[in-house]
């Protein structure tokens, strides 16, 4: 019995000493804590200005209206250009509907996508005109071009599919195809692209 009481007493130091060390390092976890509230609160103060101030500054650099109406007749535009495509190669003869034509191409290429194309344009520059189709969504728009290459070995093989391009964007893409001609002469070893 006594064995066992001085072990009790032995434990009771022992869990006394841990109760300590845990009462000093929760003293030491407090202190670290205030301490970083302190830093945060300094930061605050110093780095927090008024809305009021904020909105006099702003005020320096005004907008006008023709900024904005510029602006969004851009990006209006540039959302027009990414819902169009132009077809290429796409053979026309007398008393034939253009629209039933490209949507029969559309069909082959796209057999299991219905395409709602909302507005068609062509370019009069000879025979075979390029036609223009604009889509619904920009969605629409990438599946037709994606699905362009479905066309080989079809009755539209001829046919070329591509995105409605701005003249800057022409001759930009005109140059990086002379580029790429280019590299493949002098390196037809190697596997060339034009990546976006």
């Amino acid at each position: 019995m006594v064995h066992v009481l001085g072990k009790t007493k032995g434990f009771t130091q022992e869990v006394r000493m841990k109760q300590a060390v845990m009462l000093k390092l929760q003293e030491d976890l407090l202190k670290s804590k205030s301490e970083h509230m302190e830093a945060v609160q300094t930061t605050v103060k110093s780095e927090m200005r008024s809305f009021s101030d904020v909105v006099k500054k702003g005020c320096e650099d005004r907008i006008t209206a023709t900024q904005v109406k510029a602006a969004v007749k851009s990006a209006v535009k540039d959302d027009d250009r990414r819902r169009a495509v132009m077809v290429f190669g796409l053979d026309e003869s007398a008393g034939e509907v253009l629209q039933d034509k490209v949507k029969d191409m559309l069909r082959v290429s796209c057999s299991t996508a219905q395409l709602l194309v909302k507005d068609w344009h062509c370019v009069r520059t000879g025979f075979v005109r390029p036609v223009g189709a604009t889509f619904h969504s920009n969605e629409s728009a990438a599946l037709a071009l994606k699905c362009g290459k479905n066309l080989q070995g079809t009755c539209f093989s001829r046919v070329f599919i591509s995105p409605d391009r701005t003249r800057e964007e022409r001759e930009e893409r005109k140059g990086l195809v002379s580029l790429l001609r280019e590299k493949i002469r002098s390196d037809p070893g190697q596997y060339h692209y034009i990546s976006n």
